[in-house]
């Protein structure tokens, strides 16, 4: 799977403007002879048969960013928060410094990397920093203004991480894994369950702005198809993994390798219990190691279905250094994470028949 998660990690994506990323996995889907159509938000949506009650498996398009804020008469980019704004941002988040990007320009995308006064400058003409704003950090393109204004760069552009991804032993390292190592998981689902061996009607969906507000998944609990209503949903997110130095096991118990996880709870719902209980069962049943989690300081898509009267599941693989350019992932917890899906569909109808799941 390393091949279509590079891949699609890879592709430039970040909120509001997926399409590049909706593009590539519609093909891919289109490919395996998958029904797809878009919502008028964007979200893609894939039919992809069985028979049995109607289940939704989401992971989001998107990836974080920053958007240009106003751009210095020198030819510096000032940023902004792709998520939400605050006039400062935590000195943990100093690593953006010194990380390159592309500006997604109207004419196309422009190299340039987050720069600060650093060095033999910085200790002569600067205190030390205790707190960081976004006046202490800038893209530097190497452009003027006027020849940035002439590429069609603007308050609003969107700047992007430019990194590739890599294996590192068993590892996987690189930008947007939070989401689409997810969309890899679905599309490879797709390909190795066949319509005829899914005990449930199982509809696929890549969700828009889930980084800024639940957009997307907000509009996929308004959807009703011509197949009905869903009758459970799953939603697939990176995790969170503590399995580093100075995180103790009693805060995130979560370690790459253990195998993914099943979420509980986060910050904006508790996820249904008897399709937590059903996906259990469908773990054990094929002796697939998981893990268990409680995330805090932690949103998904699942919060917007479950107001829309889904119930639904969260479902991660671990990861260290979330929301970073080297997000990393362990590839033996992301091909479990297929394989649990796939023990789930392919039995879904009395996993969830026994839990009480209301039918369409």
């Amino acid at each position: 799977m390393f091949a279509l998660i590079k891949e699609l990690t890879e592709l430039i994506g970040p909120v509001g403007q997926e399409q590049i990323v909706l593009d590539r996995v519609e093909a891919l889907w289109r490919e395996q002879g998958l029904a797809v159509r878009r919502t008028r938000t964007g979200n893609l949506l894939a039919e992809t048969g069985g028979e049995g009650p109607r289940v939704l498996l989401v992971a989001h398009a998107d990836e974080l960013c920053y958007l240009v804020r106003a751009i210095h008469p020198d030819g510096f980019l000032w940023l902004a928060n792709g998520q939400a704004w605050t006039r400062t941002t935590s000195l943990r988040n100093a690593f953006t410094i010194g990380q390159r990007v592309q500006v997604l320009a109207r004419s196309g995308a422009i190299p340039g990397v987050i720069a600060a006064t650093t060095g033999h400058l910085a200790s002569l003409a600067l205190p030390e920093l205790n707190e960081l704003t976004w006046r202490d950090f800038w893209v530097d393109t190497g452009l003027s203004q006027e020849e940035l204004s002439a590429r069609g760069v603007t308050p609003g552009t969107r700047v992007v991480w430019d990194a590739t991804t890599e294996r590192f032993g068993p590892h996987v390292v690189g930008k947007a894994l939070d989401d689409r190592v997810l969309l890899a998981v679905m599309t490879e689902l797709a390909r190795r369950v066949p319509a005829a061996e899914r005990r449930c009607r199982l509809a696929l969906a890549a969700s828009v702005q889930e980084e800024i507000g639940i957009i997307g998944a907000s509009a996929l609990g308004a959807y009703s198809g011509a197949d009905g209503d869903f009758d459970a949903a799953l939603v697939l997110e990176i995790g969170l993994a503590g399995d580093i130095p100075g995180v103790q096991e009693d805060m995130m118990p979560l370690r790459l390798g253990g195998g993914p996880a099943l979420v509980h709870k986060d910050a904006l719902v508790h996820y249904d219990h008897r399709v937590t209980a059903a996906l259990e069962q469908a773990a054990a049943e094929a002796q697939i190691v998981i893990q268990h989690a409680v995330f805090g300081s932690f949103g998904s898509d699942g919060a917007a279905l479950m107001r829309a009267d889904i119930p639904t599941a969260l479902l991660a693989f671990p990861a260290r250094y979330t929301h970073t350019p080297f997000e990393t992932g362990h590839l033996g917890d992301i091909e479990a994470l297929v394989e649990w899906l796939a023990a789930f569909v392919r039995d879904a109808d009395r996993l969830l028949g026994g839990v009480g799941i209301p039918r369409a």
